[in-house]
């Protein structure tokens, strides 16, 4: 397989009238192959936020091959859409959150490994942890354009949210890498 050839299935996928089911039925179908999947997108660092990690952008569908080094815990944050995702290596674990009367509730923890898939309709917030001792590495798929949507975050002390703004998500993030744990965790 070559790159134009997934992005075109995902593309398809994204115009379909069910985009996150049928994204996630290509992503099923490349559970087997995920060592050539890693290969085929090794050209892409998944360094340097969305911008060095993206490698197709439509309105209806964005790829990124996202990587999160070993001790990185992202803050709450959602996507502003629904997204799918085929964990290539490393281990991260997902808490995921709902919202109720305003404020988060956590739903519920999955941790992916290679092989594994999540999928998250477009209300999930969730936080990601690397878990292991290599960078965590993952095929993303979004619906829509992730750098045209609305998007919001939510400050890992106080639960406070916010806006998607890269500059407080990053120090958001570096806070949240010191905690002991995820937010509402148990």
């Amino acid at each position: 397989m070559k790159v134009h050839e997934l992005v075109a299935r995902f593309a398809k996928a994204g115009e379909s009238a069910k985009p996150m089911d049928a994204s996630r039925e290509i992503l099923e179908s490349l559970r087997g192959q995920v060592e050539a999947i890693e290969n085929l997108l090794g050209y892409i660092s998944g360094t340097g936020g969305n911008a060095g990690q993206v490698f197709y952008r439509s309105p209806q569908v964005t790829l990124l091959k996202v990587c999160f080094p070993v001790g990185r815990r992202t803050p709450p944050h959602n996507h502003g859409t629904w997204a799918t995702i085929l964990q290539l290596s490393g281990e991260e674990k997902n808490t995921l959150y709902q919202r109720e009367n305003g404020k988060l509730r956590k739903a519920r923890e999955m941790s992916l490994t290679r092989g594994a898939i999540l999928s998250m309709p477009a209300e999930t917030v969730h936080v990601v942890q690397c878990r292991s001792n290599v960078p965590a590495i993952g095929l993303h798929v979004y619906g829509g354009d992730i750098f045209a949507l609305a998007r919001r975050m939510w400050n890992p002390e106080t639960l406070g949210e916010h806006a998607l703004d890269w500059a407080l998500y990053e120090k958001f993030a570096q806070t949240a890498s010191k905690a002991a744990k995820a937010p509402l965790e148990s």
